[in-house]
């Protein structure tokens, strides 16, 4: 899900527990819709399409979380950048690390 996203799913999942909440959830939702169709049952379908809209209700919230979370990722990132940068370029050399 979302592979443009992989880190900053990682990212949340460690740091915030209503989207960890919500990403376990839709992977349950996703695992009882896998098991429901391997059933193969027509009786089932109303079943299978109730979980897939939940799923996708689920999975909605957590594209929404993961946009508002991109423009802080990537401050967080760049300011990584130039720290690195400063660190190998800019400090004096008391500062630098080996």
């Amino acid at each position: 899900m979302f592979p443009e996203y992989r880190d900053q799913i990682a990212d949340l999942r460690a740091n915030d527990r209503n989207f960890s909440r919500l990403y376990d959830k839709h992977c349950a939702l996703d695992q009882q819709v896998e098991q429901l169709v391997a059933r193969k049952s027509n009786d089932l379908q109303l079943e299978i399409e109730r979980l897939k809209k939940q799923k996708l209700a689920v999975k909605e919230q957590i594209y929404a979380m993961l946009v508002n979370a991109a423009p802080t990722m990537a401050l967080k990132q760049y300011k990584n950048y130039m720290d690195q940068e400063w660190r190998e370029t800019a400090a004096p050399m008391a500062y630098r690390t080996a």
